[in-house]
């Protein structure tokens, strides 16, 4: 039961204490969800994907999680689990008649061999999903780069629709990292905004900014390399592109509404195979072109996934995840090489059943209290 009272905080204990006079306890952390999962109402994975809806950041990353609870990966699992068992029990059948040559089983060692490989692959899919769903749910970190007085401030205030960051036209003015939130067209990310990199610099306030700039582009997934269209690529910029060291990056071409020339040879040279985009962080002029850019950019950070739950299927999206599905994936695979050696059918059959153990223990079926203690204590209270 869940009640919801009006009033202050003295009604509210009142009423609790009453509730707990009378024989009720207040419920533990995912508890709710814990009972429809035990009442076969929910498997773990829809189970999961209730956390995940309520903490989801972006639109994107809620139907990510509104389609795993309405149940379209586990549909998925099923799927692959009904194929295993049914080869699983045709080679059993073998195996218990390997002296009556009357009785038959239902699929050939050929045809088993073929299912074995369909369901690796399938597996496999949902294995490289990861890092889609993983960008999905806790976002993309964006480190914004470049030399003292490109813009960056100016485009981390433009991107926000904010005046987040201190902006003026004197080299130097940011001195330490800056992070915010941010919707990326669906897809949820942090931006850093960061010091200028200079070849060199007497101030020491300003080596240790430099120095925060350095950790924050190495711990960054990609970044957006920030460069003066309006002046010579100088020392300064190869320092960044020597930095950068090779990341997924966009090239923002900034200060577009002052008119001059720009030497993009000399860009693309600097920042090879990184794609470039010409605005102007003052007048919002190209800005548009670069968010796509960056979802581009994330869509392949992702492998191809991480643009939206509609480029795929499905997508899983924690490391539990992920583990039960690679052992599965290491067991099938391990059975495919047997059945293809021609070893006895009782090696095939207990990889097999090997998959459909950890396939068991993603969906729930066979997970230990401990798993299912740390997933649920994970939950906000009520839910």
């Amino acid at each position: 039961v869940e009640i919801s009272c009006h009033g202050g905080g003295a009604v509210l204990r009142q009423v609790l204490g009453l509730l707990v006079q009378a024989g009720a306890r207040p419920a533990e952390r995912g508890e709710f969800s814990q009972r429809a999962f035990l009442n076969g109402k929910l498997d773990l994975l829809q189970a999961e994907a209730v956390a995940e809806l309520i903490s989801a950041q972006t639109a994107d990353s809620s139907q990510a999680a509104l389609a795993q609870l309405e149940g379209g990966l586990s549909g998925e699992i099923r799927s692959i689990r009904q194929n295993l068992v049914e080869a699983a029990a045709s080679l059993e059948v073998a195996i218990d008649h390997s002296d009556d040559d009357t009785v038959g089983t239902a699929l050939t060692m050929k045809a088993i061999m073929g299912r074995l490989s369909e369901q690796a692959a399938r597996i496999e899919r949902l294995v490289s999903s990861y890092e889609s769903g993983r960008i999905l749910k806790e976002g993309v970190r964006i480190a914004i780069a470049g030399r003292p007085n490109a813009g960056k401030s100016s485009l981390l205030n433009r991107l926000l629709s904010s005046d987040r960051a201190i902006v003026s036209p004197h080299p130097g003015t940011t001195r330490d990292t800056l992070e915010e939130s941010f919707d990326l067209l669906g897809i949820p990310a942090v931006l850093i905004d960061t010091a200028g990199l200079r070849v060199r610099t007497a101030d020491p306030v300003e080596e240790i900014g430099m120095e925060r700039t350095r950790r924050a582009i190495a711990d960054s997934e990609m970044a957006i390399v920030v460069l003066d269209a309006g002046a010579e690529f100088s020392d300064e910029d190869e320092r960044i592109a020597g930095v950068m060291g090779g990341k997924r990056a966009v090239v923002a071409l900034n200060k577009q509404d002052l008119g001059r020339p720009v030497n993009l040879p000399r860009a693309r040279t600097l920042f090879p195979g990184q794609p470039l985009v010409s605005i102007s962080a003052l007048t919002g002029e190209g800005i548009d072109e670069l968010l796509k850019t960056l979802r581009g950019q994330v869509h392949a950070l992702g492998g191809g996934g991480a643009g939206g739950a509609e480029e795929s299927n499905f997508v899983i999206t924690s490391l539990r995840q992920r583990d039960c599905l690679a052992r599965s994936l290491e067991n099938v695979r391990r059975a495919g090489v047997a059945a293809s050696a021609g070893d006895a059918e009782e090696c095939v059959a207990l990889d097999i059943r090997g998959a459909l153990d950890a396939l068991g223990e993603l969906t729930g079926e066979n997970a230990g209290e401990d798993v299912l203690a740390k997933i649920f204590s994970g939950f906000c209270i009520g839910k």
